[in-house]
């Protein structure tokens, strides 16, 4: 199902992103560094590594911090990366109180991204199927968006079109006009319907929706009669450009 609706909501006061069907391939594969460290927001595991000061369990090195991000056997993922070890020891009783508020409702008291933590990312899957994460940067999540968009137009294309399965089509990454147009319509939240993508002359193109209802991952009815249609999504086959058509 993932690969036929991408759910993306941007808030902008504190680069928080509600989504659904972005996967943690996409995620990872936009880091340009992977995180050193992380510490988990989730219950606490008392065979796992723990952290002495703060109580949270915590997972060093890289190779372990992407063992976790990518074990498809381990649910409810919930972590914040941090950049030095010694600095844990620096965190206050208050904003200890924060992350744990932070795991357990699935947003912020103050702002997520903490001095001694250095952190770029705070990740959340919430119950209801959707995540919320939040990046310092946004550049940081334009790529996460990127790969999740590229990655379903290839899925939808190769699934559910047999006659072009032989001549494959390489979908470049997301260029930065296209991803400032975007960037506008995020903010209302837009739903990318790739049950209804579709192939048009030279190109390939996916509607783009605004929900008038609030959005869950689990919800049998994606689409209500009084959603708004905002536009397409388009990849030109031949040329290897991405626009944005906006409706009249």
């Amino acid at each position: 199902m993932s690969e036929n609706y991408l759910y993306v909501h941007l808030e902008t006061v504190t680069n928080m992103i509600l989504s659904y069907g972005i996967s943690m391939g996409d995620f990872v594969n936009s880091f340009k560094h992977v995180p050193e460290h992380l510490m988990l927001l989730s219950p606490v595991d008392p065979d796992e590594m723990i952290d002495p000061h703060t109580g949270f369990n915590v997972i060093s090195g890289r190779e372990n911090v992407l063992g976790y991000l990518l074990n498809p056997k381990i649910h409810g993922k919930k972590w914040i990366d941090y950049k030095h070890t010694l600095y844990l020891d620096e965190v206050t009783p208050l904003e200890v109180s924060e992350l744990l508020y932070l795991g357990h409702a699935y947003t912020h008291l103050s702002s997520p991204f903490y001095y001694k933590l250095a952190n770029r990312y705070v990740y959340l899957q919430v119950p209801n199927g959707n995540v919320k994460t939040y990046y310092r940067h946004l550049d940081d999540f334009y790529r996460v968006l990127s790969n999740a968009i590229v990655r379903c137009f290839e899925q939808h294309h190769f699934e559910q079109n047999f006659l072009f399965r032989r001549n494959t089509t390489n979908f470049v990454p997301l260029d930065q006009g296209t991803i400032q147009t975007l960037h506008q319509l995020l903010i209302d939240g837009v739903l990318f319907n790739f049950m209804a993508a579709k192939r048009d002359g030279g190109f390939f193109q996916v509607p783009l929706y605004q929900l008038r209802h609030r959005f869950s991952g689990g919800e049998a009815a994606w689409l209500a009669d009084d959603d708004i249609l905002l536009g397409h999504l388009r990849y030109n086959r031949e040329t290897q450009h991405w626009n944005v058509t906006l409706q009249a």
